[in-house]
């Protein structure tokens, strides 16, 4: 800390005060580059970006932006490269040191990234986006009283009261305190009747009361204010599955990919619902064959585990999934099947964990070798996620080329 604090006072001490000419203009080019970036014009943003640069290619902060939307297009080796050149020119800046923070979150160095955001609030700490940043990081490691205490400080500064309450509602959902929630998100409504994701979680709090009617009707809020919001159709497709409505779920699976979401749990929801409704060669398409157990118990509990985990009853699928271990714990199916319940609902660590222990028991498993890439993936492991997918690819699984392309570039 000492050393830090002693390169922090020599930085600043060589700054000069004033700013060049080209600086001054840099600066303009990355404030365009910032403005085409929301409005969703990513290669005019870089090309903002880019003439920032060569007009002053010293300006750190231009260098981390363009890494940035580089990184977004899925375009690492020229993320690298420019997040290197950022680093070297200026690494105590308090936007860099944001983005390593966020660097360091997205590869699970969540105590890494905080203190990154400590120095930089250090730093900058009228700077109201690091302490919202830092937030982030609270609720990634579960010390959730921290970011409400940080919640409360951005509230009272008047820093997007809509953000600040959409977290806070996000926080009482994750831990179960489902009316504060509530509360949370109809606070957020009235400031914004528009906000798409606030009705989203307001379904997904019905949905978890059993209410699903009125959470279909939340869903279908988030789809009007939204139509191409992914999540929310295929939220609004497990509702319908909860009901019984299995041609209407599955068109609603069919909407959410057709809709760019591209993730492992809709493929394999839908799957689960094609191989309900006899669509064998679907099923197939979307997730492996079901494999035949000896027991014809132990296959009854597997199978149950799958209805379970398709009507989002996570306590049971789970439940049925260790009975499943516990009857024969050498069966590697019976690991993979846990960890893709723990997957589908979004507990990635002990989804890897599951995987890994099926590949001791069978280590041709192809399947859970890539499924265990993908929850390295969404657990933000994005190096050794990648690593395994790839793995996964070179030992014949077909269906791993596309999730590389999203996630690890060529």
């Amino acid at each position: 800390m000492k050393g830090i604090l002693i390169v922090l006072v020599l930085s600043i001490s060589s700054i000069t005060f004033g700013q060049s000419v080209q600086r001054i203009e840099a600066m303009r080019m990355v404030q365009r580059g910032d403005n085409l970036l929301q409005m969703g014009m990513f290669q005019d943003a870089i090309f903002a970006y880019t003439n920032a640069i060569t007009t002053d290619n010293s300006y750190a902060e231009a260098f981390m932006k363009r890494s940035s939307l580089y990184q977004r297009l899925g375009q690492s080796r020229e993320a690298k490269q420019d997040y290197e050149t950022a680093l070297r020119l200026n690494p105590y800046s308090a936007y860099v040191l944001d983005e390593k923070a966020k660097l360091n979150f997205m590869i699970e160095q969540y105590s890494e990234g905080l203190e990154n955001l400590e120095h930089a609030i250090a730093m900058e700490p009228d700077n109201h986006m690091l302490r919202d940043h830092r937030v982030d990081g609270y609720i990634l490691t579960g010390e959730y009283y921290s970011a409400k205490n940080d919640l409360e400080i951005l509230r009272e500064t008047g820093f997007n009261d809509e953000l600040t309450l959409l977290k806070r509602g996000l926080i009482e959902f994750l831990e179960n305190n489902f009316d504060a929630a509530e509360e949370s998100f109809e606070a957020v409504l009235e400031i914004n009747p528009e906000n798409a994701l606030a009705y989203d979680v307001m379904g997904l709090i019905s949905l978890r009361a059993g209410n699903i009617d009125e959470a279909i009707g939340h869903f279908d809020q988030a789809i009007a204010i939204n139509p191409k919001f992914a999540l929310a159709i295929y939220n609004k497709g497990v509702a319908y599955k909860m009901n019984g409505l299995d041609e209407k779920a599955l068109k609603l699976f069919d909407q959410a990919i057709d809709a760019q979401l591209d993730i492992a749990p809709v493929y394999f929801a839908r799957g689960l619902l094609r191989r309900e409704m006899g669509d064998y060669e679907g099923a197939i398409e979307d997730y492996s064959s079901m494999n035949t157990f000896d027991s014809v118990y132990f296959d009854a509990i597997y199978n149950r585990a799958f209805t379970y985990e398709m009507v989002g009853d996570f306590e049971n699928a789970l439940a049925d999934a260790n009975s499943a271990i516990e009857l024969n714990p050498d069966d590697a199916h019976a690991w993979k099947l846990r960890g893709n319940i723990h997957l589908l609902f979004g507990d990635y660590g002990e989804a890897v964990i599951d995987y890994t222990q099926a590949l001791k028991l069978d280590g041709e498993m192809t399947e859970a070798l890539f499924s265990r890439g993908l929850a390295k993936v969404l657990n933000y492991r994005l190096k050794d996620g990648c690593q395994d997918m790839k793995l996964a690819r070179e030992m014949g699984y077909s269906g791993a080329d596309q999730a590389i392309g999203n996630f690890c570039g060529p």
